[in-house]
């Protein structure tokens, strides 16, 4: 199974391709059902895409992509690479929140945007969403196979 997080200490070489981006975050639930339904609310009322980028909810590893993604990438099913590596922007994704360095384990995460988040979209989603917020953590940019 693969996970990518890299919260741990790490030698130099692998530290060099980690960098740290922000991510606005909609939402934090224990429930994928109710993140989903939450995700397509919220882009209604926002105009703002969603993409769940193939993930389907996984009961032993939060989320996953279907089991032919995974194996035609080389990874062992279940796999999950979590949002931030070389797809920032500004869209709307359910993520799982033990992949991500900083992050409380064992949620849901409803993201609207990674990367270099604007002051004007976090403004632009208080209005609709009053409780977003920045968070920000590490991203592994290096070879995962």
């Amino acid at each position: 199974m693969y996970l990518w997080s890299f919260s741990l200490v790490v030698s130099e070489p692998i530290a060099q391709q980690v960098l740290t981006k922000s991510f606005l975050i909609a939402k934090s639930t224990k429930s994928y059902e109710e993140a989903k339904t939450f995700s397509l609310n919220l882009s209604a009322k926002s105009g703002i895409k969603t993409d769940f980028r193939g993930l389907v909810a996984n009961p032993t590893w939060g989320l996953s992509e279907v089991k032919e993604s995974c194996q035609e990438q080389s990874f062992i099913f279940p796999c999950y690479v979590a949002r931030g590596r070389y797809d920032d922007g500004v869209y709307i994704s359910i993520e799982y929140s033990d992949a991500y360095s900083g992050f409380v384990k064992g949620y849901y995460i409803v993201i609207v945007a990674s990367g270099e988040v604007s002051r004007k979209l976090l403004l632009q989603i208080k209005s609709v969403l009053p409780d977003a917020y920045i968070k920000y953590s590490t991203v592994y940019m290096g070879c995962m196979h």
